[in-house]
């Protein structure tokens, strides 16, 4: 006797046409309301890094871009290439601009609203590096010695009990004030000069800032690095939520180690930092080493995202309630593992594991 129709197999066949049919459709990418062609950007570091790898990735897809940096000379040279990678010398603003000058960063705003009337992306990337030791940074060392051991009977010992003098001191402050003004105030001023008319001038804005993991996660050889940059973002994310409701799509990304220039740099100078893959540091954390093109990669798929609320599970009801729907992600970190050491820093496993292989990339196991 055949089959009956309403036989529960019937039902099962039934359930994935009838869980498609009920799906709810994604939301139309950014890249379908500001197409790539016609997006207005603009690049706040665009002489070197992370900077200029997206004004060549921007160059290919055509975009209006406006390069800014302090140096006039190297934004010269990144036009030129930009150029190379099929960019139209008409679409292209060079503006020599410091990020932590008011006058210069209004310079910025009047070139790119007189050349475009406004811009769809924005990019915080300018940075500065400082990988010292705080306290060899003001002149005293800690290590094992034979001699004055501390009364705790701790195995390190700082090589002057007594303290830094005023110049190693001295040091100290103007690391952090010189680190402080482009990573910190310069991320303030560029929110505060660019926000209104990025939300009033675009049909899907969007604010890049390129942040670290230092900024998440304590990291040794960081320390004014990681305050500094943490202090950044923690503005961007102050601001996303004082700025609800502008229509701005904020999107912090927070990398590891960038395999390019930027550690061999100082606060000072382009040369002299310290580059931990140059050093014979015996360990394997070289496999979480992004590449440039990497970060290119999740910068424009996270900024090419719908930053309206999807839901959760796509299916009814869920996707009827309003609270089973988020927005992307405002926050990334790359590789996932940091994502996951964010996370547990301040448990057990922070101080048994994270920590030990914190110090174990940047060579301070050992020592004692």
């Amino acid at each position: 006797m055949p089959t009956s129709i309403t036989s529960p197999l019937w039902a099962l066949l039934a359930i994935p046409i009838l869980l498609r049919l009920l799906k709810s459709k994604p939301l139309p990418s950014r890249e379908s309301v500001v197409p790539p062609s016609d997006e207005r950007v603009v690049l706040l570091g665009a002489s070197s890094g992370v900077g200029r790898d997206l004004a060549y990735a921007y160059a290919k897809r055509g975009a209006k871009i406006c390069l800014v940096a302090r140096r006039s000379d190297v934004l010269e040279k990144v036009k030129a290439e930009c150029i190379d990678f099929g960019a139209r010398e008409e679409d292209l603003i060079i503006v020599p601009a410091d990020i932590t000058s008011t006058e210069d960063l209004i310079k910025v705003r009047e070139a790119v609203e007189k050349a475009w009337s406004g811009l769809d992306t924005l990019h915080i990337l300018a940075g500065l590096p400082s990988t010292s030791l705080l306290m060899d940074l003001a002149g005293v060392q800690l290590n094992k010695q034979e001699q004055n051991k501390p009364p705790s009977g701790a195995p390190l010992s700082f090589s002057n009990t007594a303290g830094p003098s005023k110049d190693g001191l001295d040091k100290v402050a103007l690391e952090a004030r010189t680190v402080s003004e482009v990573n910190y105030v310069g991320t303030i001023l560029a929110l505060s000069c660019f926000l209104p008319l990025l939300a009033s001038t675009s049909k899907s804005p969007a604010l890049h800032h390129l942040s670290s993991v230092a900024a998440t996660v304590p990291a040794p050889h960081r320390v004014i690095y990681a305050a500094t940059k943490s202090a950044g973002l923690m503005a961007v994310e102050s601001c996303r939520v004082e700025c609800e409701g502008c229509g701005v799509r904020f999107f912090s990304f927070c990398p590891g180690t960038i395999d390019n220039e930027f550690r061999l740099k100082t606060s000072t100078s382009q040369t002299g930092g310290r580059d931990e893959t140059k050093l014979p540091i015996k360990h394997k954390w070289e496999k979480l080493l992004l590449s440039p093109q990497k970060v290119i990669d999740i910068i424009l798929y996270n900024l090419s995202l719908s930053p309206k609320a999807q839901p959760i599970i796509p299916y009814p009801p869920f996707l009827w309630i309003k609270s089973f729907s988020v927005p992307p992600k405002h926050l990334v970190h790359a590789p996932w593992q940091y994502r996951l050491a964010m996370m547990v820093r301040d448990s057990p496993i922070g101080w048994a594991y994270i920590e030990p292989g914190a110090r174990r990339k940047y060579g301070l196991i050992g020592r004692a």
